[in-house]
């Protein structure tokens, strides 16, 4: 986003490709000269998963342009010169090279736009034999899915087909279809706004194909390798809130969707750039604060805190968070803090509140579920039993508890279990497989092997045996590792799979939380404490990374000993939650 200087006009107003998919709270601080710029933090090196993040997709876009054919233009070392690279980008477009990387486009200045592709694949020329191009990104997080699947799609609305194309041949003319899988249109609609305002940009430049799709390629695991992925930006596809539609919802398309939340941050900016300071003549915000997701990284975060009361409902209620309007609806009826969610009433409130999140299937109980948090973070009550007689958690002679921790890259590798045996209740004993370096895939089978040889053995040689763990993490990497490599105990781990005991679904049957059901906080109400002041599993992945690539031994030695702590720690948690269950 490019921000505009004091007393610039506002037709210089430029919106880069983050805008429409981006807070627009974020619009309106950048154009606001009344709002103090952010004091940004010292430049330090980045955590391990940005770096991880920034290698896959440099690997994934160097793999792409040394599969695909014909002439290539890769414009990423003129990144820091954006005439340099325009031009380059137009020589290129011009020239009609099958695929170009990193190139800017010209500016759209009258649809105030600015932006820089991963990649323009070129498409079906037009009458005259002039070339034209679709936009494409590369993403280090999936974009497909299974359908069959749980995830945070909206399953009220039919996804679209994949069609795909392999790195060796990109251009959208012949596609595969990608069996069994659809595109992650909810859950990552921010890459395809993106790729929208690329389209938006290549019309202007009069280089845009005529049917309008885009490419997105994640990490997806895929039998063939990795492929593009593309959406028609024109199918209707999205669930939005519509006032004058008979259910209050429609499907619009990504084009649709793009263009109102660009002209949404226009206006925004517009209103933004006239404030100077004067309450007697500076126009109110259009927007203002809702905490949601990507404020954990936005600079003017501690700006917009600031705005908000402490017991801001999109601030308090975390877990099955609201989203923005369902929230904002809420402020309109003088409902936005817990206090007043908690006193409100439902029943006459709904008949005005549905209407206007027709957008949300299941809206009326996701605000039930939301008041029933603010009634409870009220009382100061974390969690409510929802059962009554004793819990059962099956029990045999010898328990175990299963934890593993792995590093930024997805790498498993520590394998950390706790081992006690109703024999000797006071005895219990950590047994950790780990290796500190960074693993590649052997590597990795290669410590789980070892892992699950000494389960077996324990399992084998005991009459009863009963390992437990929290949610679904375990289970999935252990049937993940054994579908890639075909060792026996790995065969074995999978199929011991079915024998494991999740406390996570013990616990979600007997008990609601005020902030979820983690781990960590049900724990701690069963009287459980951690030894670190801040454990949580994206700082372990910091802590590895020190372990392995800190300069200074005494820090990486440190660094290792807080790791195999925090792993110990989280396995005695499952251990006292289990005991603290059947007590109950």
């Amino acid at each position: 986003m490019i921000g505009l200087q004091p007393g610039a006009p506002t037709s210089a107003l430029l919106l880069g490709s983050a805008a429409a998919r981006s807070c627009p709270v974020k619009t309106h601080n950048t154009y606001d000269r009344t709002v103090p710029v952010p004091t940004l933090a010292a430049p330090t090196e980045l955590p391990e998963r940005v770096r991880a993040a920034i290698a896959h997709e440099a690997q994934l876009l160097e793999a792409l342009v040394q599969a695909a054919p014909g002439l290539v233009a890769d414009l990423r070392l003129l990144a820091d010169d954006q005439a340099a690279s325009t031009a380059a980008c137009l020589r290129a477009m011009t020239a009609g090279a099958e695929l170009i990387v990193g190139g800017t486009l010209p500016a759209d200045t009258a649809g105030h736009r600015v932006g820089r592709p991963d990649l323009l694949v070129r498409g079906l020329d037009f009458a005259d034999g002039r070339p034209t191009y679709h936009p494409a990104e590369v993403k280090a997080h999936k974009v497909l899915r299974s359908p069959r699947r749980g995830s945070r799609e909206d399953d009220s609305v039919p996804p679209p087909a994949v069609l795909s194309t392999p790195f060796e041949a990109p251009r959208p003319v012949r596609f595969h279809p990608v069996e069994g899988m659809t595109l992650r249109l909810t859950s990552r609609e921010a890459d395809f706004l993106q790729l929208a305002h690329y389209y938006r940009m290549l019309q202007a430049a009069g280089f845009a194909a005529q049917r309008p799709l885009a490419g997105v390629v994640g990490t997806d695991d895929l039998p063939d390798g990795p492929r593009l992925a593309w959406v028609d930006l024109t199918e209707p596809c999205l669930r939005t809130f519509s006032r004058s539609a008979e259910d209050g919802w429609q499907l619009r398309s990504l084009l649709d969707r793009y263009d109102h939340e660009q002209a949404l941050r226009l206006e925004v900016a517009r209103t933004a750039a006239r404030r100077t300071g004067d309450p007697a003549t500076d126009p109110p915000p259009l927007v203002h604060p809702v905490v949601q997701p990507e404020c954990g990284r936005c600079v003017w975060w501690s700006h917009c805190r600031a705005q908000l009361p402490d017991d801001d409902v999109s601030l308090r209620i975390d877990k099955g968070a609201l989203d923005v309007r369902e929230v904002l609806t809420l402020r309109r009826h003088g409902l936005g803090t817990v206090a007043a969610l908690a006193e409100a009433d439902l029943d006459t409130l709904l008949p005005r509140y549905l209407p206007e999140v027709t957008h949300r299937a299941g809206a009326e109980g996701r605000l039930r579920v939301a008041r029933r948090r603010a009634r409870m973070l009220t009382a100061g009550v974390p969690f409510d039993r929802e059962t009554e007689g004793p819990i059962e958690v099956p029990a045999a002679e010898v328990e175990i508890d299963l934890d593993i921790e792995s590093s930024a890259d997805g790498r498993i590798y520590l394998w950390g279990f706790l081992l006690r045996e109703a024999a000797r209740p006071d005895q219990r004993r950590y047994v950790a497989f780990s290796r500190f370096e960074d693993l590649d895939e052997a590597a990795e089978t290669e410590l789980a092997v070892v892992a699950f040889r000494w389960l077996r053995g324990l399992v084998e040689s005991s009459a009863s045996v009963r390992v437990y763990h929290y949610s679904a993490y375990e289970p999935s990497a252990i049937r993940t590792l054994a579908a890639r490599a075909e060792d026996p105990e790995l065969v074995w781990a999978a199929a011991y799979v079915d024998e494991l005991v999740d406390l996570y679904e013990v616990v979600k049957t007997h008990f609601f939380g005020a902030s979820g059901l983690g781990l960590k906080p049900i724990a701690q109400h069963a009287g459980f404490r951690w030894r670190d002041d801040d454990p949580g599993g994206l700082n372990s992945q910091a802590w590895f990374a020190d372990a392995v690539h800190h300069p200074e031994p005494e820090v990486r030695e440190r660094a290792r000993r807080r790791v195999l702590e925090y792993n110990e720690d989280d396995v005695l948690a499952t251990h006292e939650l289990r005991a603290w269950l059947r007590s109950r």
